[in-house]
């Protein structure tokens, strides 16, 4: 019963993710990360190390796949859409980008919980778009994957005092393109974090080319969702 409950859950979000990159020639889209719609309008927060990692010459050329069409057998439709930078805050790796086209998608606002609530212990999940490009090179196609965790620790640094949560850790893999997606409680389906960081240690697999191999901890890092309201507000 409860994972029908979740499937249903996950069902009702899948149209508001976003997958993140950046155009570098015609038909040339490098997917970066992922976000998530926070407007009526098409506003889109992500991470904002994803925004600041694309070569200067290209943040100018930022691209959204999302998604157009459900059908009612499942099959989901897509479309690379042009993005605008709207605003970040790297402190927090937060950012705000805005669908210039967003009339033409299903986009959905999700709705935010109260991250000065969430407990360790307490159930969650996230959903993005990991290794999006490998796996549509692969020939798996367009892939929402989510991912089930729990809140393992709650790290506050007492730099702000009307922020004073400032880390969720969490008990899962978080795998590059992750970053940017939402965190959601699995009780309320509201957003209550951005994953933001992964963990991963040296692998003892020696480098291959250019690909620098490491293996994934169990441990991953979410930005509460409170730290992103004044930012989404704009």
């Amino acid at each position: 019963m409860f994972k029908q409950k979740l499937s249903e859950k996950i069902k009702k979000l899948r149209s508001s993710i976003v997958a993140i990159g950046f155009s570098q020639a015609p038909n040339q889209i490098t997917i970066t990360g992922s976000g998530f719609c926070v407007s009526s309008d098409g506003k889109i927060l992500t991470a904002a190390h994803i925004y600041n990692q694309i070569p200067p010459q290209f943040q100018s050329k930022l691209m959204g796949m999302v998604m157009t069409k459900q059908e009612m057998g499942g099959m989901e439709h897509y479309a690379w859409l042009p993005l605008n930078f709207i605003k970040k805050e790297d402190k927090n790796d937060l950012a705000i980008l805005q669908s210039s086209a967003y009339e033409a998608t299903i986009l959905k606002p999700l709705e935010f919980g109260d991250s000065e609530k969430v407990e360790v212990g307490q159930e969650a999940y996230f959903i993005g778009f990991p290794y999006a490009a490998q796996l549509m090179n692969d020939g798996f196609g367009i892939t929402l994957i989510a991912n089930q965790a729990i809140i393992s620790n709650v790290k506050q640094d007492g730099v702000d005092p009307a922020h004073p949560r400032n880390w969720f850790i969490i008990d899962a893999i978080s795998n590059p393109g992750n970053s940017g997606c939402p965190l959601i409680d699995s009780e309320t389906n509201k957003v209550i974090g951005v994953m933001s960081i992964a963990f991963r240690t040296k692998s003892q697999v020696p480098k291959y080319g250019d690909l620098d191999i490491r293996e994934p901890m169990h441990i991953a890092g979410a930005r509460p969702i409170n730290l992103a309201k004044g930012l989404a507000a704009v």
